[in-house]
């Protein structure tokens, strides 16, 4: 019954649930390495994921120019090697490197890093401080924590006098240690050793899990730095890039973010970073990515970047001192504001002037994306002092699926309304006790209205074959009495290629208190002509309009980090969503009818014909999908077709308790995968199922 309750409608079966399930490989992009090179270099790489890639015969790269691919070739189902020759004059900074051609037609991303700095990789054996790896200042090693127990140790010279700076970028870049599944980040130490194996400096915990080490030698000598990982753990795609010398490390900008469009004044902080003055950066302001990259301009850089916000309205700085009301930073509505807490026990005030009954949300960015350590608390006060709010960790878009923080988010989020005219203080500490230059957040305050926000994946959306319809996820958040339904529809794609429209209905939020999101489904069907390999770009749009108030929303794209809801499925935001046309399996569906109408209780028929592949035999399974508070899922077990049956009339029940409205639900070829990964097999085009009362 709580499975009815959830899903809306159930599939009535008269046959054995046990239907013929589609077992297909659907990889995932778990490593590059060696995670970066330095300009001019050729390098050839590993990219390697969790099977589904022996097909794969190219790899994309996404980004500024400045990286050629030389050959390709797959080692096995899960190993790619390539060649790439960075450019002379490429910008140092981040790219991301996907593999095409392989089980599901396009991996997700994963980072490669471009320095000015040389480059080595690790070679093995250098478990001891006594057989340790010899490399030359200033370097950048790309190695990686091979097994459980792995120690990789380098040795290099030095002068007295000489500064010195060990930094690990690995959980910077989401370097898992998977074997069978996804055990969690790679959490890596340092340690500086003498000629004698006496630990003269150590590190761990310095930039998120990533370590930083900082020391001056007092003589001459041979030492030794040695990386291990905290857990014990390691596996192959535990990769890390160690940067080693008297070079700089960037470890925040500030402010993190500017309005688009806009050009402003940004501090840098590090370790051994000179003082630098003031560098100013221009805000992008087209494309609906909400954050850009940025880099220190310096003359060594092992390419590591920082994330900044695109504000859509006005930005700025707290104007210290405002550590009391009396000194509060004056806000307008909407706006974003960027503090930090300077010292322990920092407070930050700001001064906002209100119409009784005027709401507002106070939100704050700083672990999510931006991968600053604070944990914000924030409350709201009258002009007389009297608290009135107060929130310390938000539940809006804190899931770490949708963040850079690796774990639920400690930002907040609070909505406000004023009770009267007046002035209301809004103060801002951190509960975590940092401080410093790096202990960065942004605080955002918009308008209290009915809202939407959608997120929409894979960003690489896998088409099973020419003329085939496949289906991903949209999740769409709705927030303070939003009450309008979503027209969701697949916008962009180029001529052939055929996007879906649905609608989600409101009703479909009604047993859940929000701000909660509902899963929908959309589909792309791509050219009868197509072959494998194409690629169209897209973007999925959400309308909605209540109390004649329009609201238009794009879809965030995300690059999906797992294979598996049940394997940690992560999600990182992306900048481009993609369909590709993936080799063809076993069957392509179609259906007569794009709507269909049925009462709470009835049982509909949904007609579909099964176009199978050349040579394809025996019995199949089908299901229909639809949306759901969890994921798109089968709205009950499937249902076998025999081998020699080519059509079918499929019996949908609609269940007494289902609430009324409109949803997009497709027939959807039984899949092995996780659906909630949101890359399920050969589908219909959506139909509109619409639920009338009984």
């Amino acid at each position: 019954m709580q499975r009815a309750l959830m899903l809306g409608v159930i599939l009535f079966l008269p046959q054995a649930a046990f239907a013929q399930v589609l077992r297909h490989p659907d990889p995932c992009l778990d490593f590059v390495y060696p995670a970066g090179a330095q300009r001019g270099q050729t390098v050839t790489v590993d990219l390697g994921g969790s099977g589904g890639l022996a097909a794969a015969g190219k790899v994309i790269v996404d980004g500024p120019p400045g990286i050629s691919v030389g050959t390709v070739k797959a080692e096995g189902p899960n190993l790619v090697r390539a060649t790439l020759t960075v450019a002379a004059d490429a910008a140092p900074g981040r790219r991301w490197l996907r593999v095409a051609g392989g089980g599901n037609g396009l991996t997700n991303g994963r980072p490669f890093f471009i320095g000015t700095l040389a480059e080595t990789s690790e070679k093995e054996p250098n478990n001891t401080a006594a057989a340790p790896q010899d490399v030359t200042l200033p370097m950048v090693v790309n190695g990686r924590i091979e097994k459980e127990l792995d120690v990789d140790c380098f040795r290099f010279q030095a002068k007295a006098g000489q500064k010195f700076v060990a930094a690990i970028l690995a959980h910077g870049m989401d370097s898992t240690v998977r074997v069978s599944f996804n055990r969690g980040w790679v959490d890596a130490s340092l340690e500086l050793l003498d000629d004698q194996g006496k630990v003269l400096a150590a590190a761990d915990d310095t930039l998120g899990l990533d370590p930083v080490l900082v020391h001056q030698f007092t003589q001459d000598g041979r030492y030794t730095v040695r990386v291990q990982s905290l857990a014990y753990q390691g596996s192959a795609g535990s990769v890390y890039r160690l940067t080693l010398g008297d070079v700089p490390i960037p470890a925040a900008v500030f402010p993190a973010g500017g309005r688009r469009g806009t050009a402003f004044d940004a501090a840098w902080h590090g370790f051994n970073l000179p003082m630098l003055p003031p560098q100013k950066f221009a805000v992008d302001a087209d494309g609906p990515f909400p954050f850009q990259l940025v880099r220190p301009q310096l003359p060594v850089s092992d390419g590591r970047d920082f994330m900044i916000a695109r504000d859509e309205h006005a930005a700025s700085v707290e104007q210290e001192p405002n550590d009391d009301p009396r000194s509060a930073t004056v806000l307008s509505v909407p706006a974003a504001a960027y503090g930090r807490f300077e010292k322990k026990g920092d407070q930050d005030w700001f001064r906002l002037t209100l119409k009784m009954g005027q709401g507002v949300i106070l939100e704050t960015m700083a672990q999510r994306h931006l991968r600053s350590p604070v944990d914000t608390f924030v409350e709201v006060h009258d002009a007389a002092g009297n608290k009135l709010a107060e929130n310390d960790d938000g539940r809006m878009f804190m899931r770490p699926n949708h963040s850079a923080h690796e774990f639920s988010s400690a930002d907040s989020w609070l909505p406000f309304k004023a009770p009267q005219d007046g002035d209301y203080l809004v103060k801002v500490t951190d509960m975590s006790g940092v401080s410093g230059p790096s202990a960065l957040y942004r605080l955002e305050v918009k308008p209290l209205e009915p809202e939407l926000a959608l997120f929409q994946w894979p960003d690489a959306v896998p088409i099973w074959g020419p003329g085939t319809t496949a289906t991903f996820i949209v999740e769409v958040f709705q927030w303070n009495g939003f009450t309008a339904d979503v027209e969701l529809r697949v916008d962009g794609l180029p001529p052939g290629w055929t996007g879906s429209t649905t609608t989600l209905a409101n009703s479909m939020f009604g047993r859940y208190v929000p701000p909660y999101c509902m899963r929908a489904l959309l589909t792309i069907t791509a050219p009868a002509d197509a072959k494998p390999g194409d690629l169209a770009a897209f973007r999925v749009t959400g309308k909605a309009t209540q109390d004649g108030r329009v609201i238009e929303r794009i879809a965030q794209p995300m690059t999906l980090y797992g294979n598996s809801h049940n394997d940690g499925m992560l999600l990182r935001y992306s900048q481009v969503a993609r369909a590709v046309v993936a080799q063809q399996l076993d069957c392509r569906l179609e259906t007569s009818i794009k709507e269909i109408t049925g009462k709470v209780g009835e049982t509909i028929q949904i007609p579909v014909k099964i176009h199978r592949k050349a040579g394809a035999k025996g019995e199949l399974g089908l299901v229909v999908n639809g949306p759901t508070v969890a994921a798109g899922v089968g709205l009950g077990p499937p249902r076998t077709i025999p081998a020699d049956q080519n059509e079918i009339m499929l019996p949908l029940t609609i269940h007494p308790e289902t609430l009324p409205g409109t949803r997009g639900v497709v027939v959807a070829r039984s899949w092995s995968s996780d659906i909630r990964a949101g890359r399920p097999g050969p589908c219909t085009p959506i139909i509109q199922l619409r639920v009338l009362p009984k």
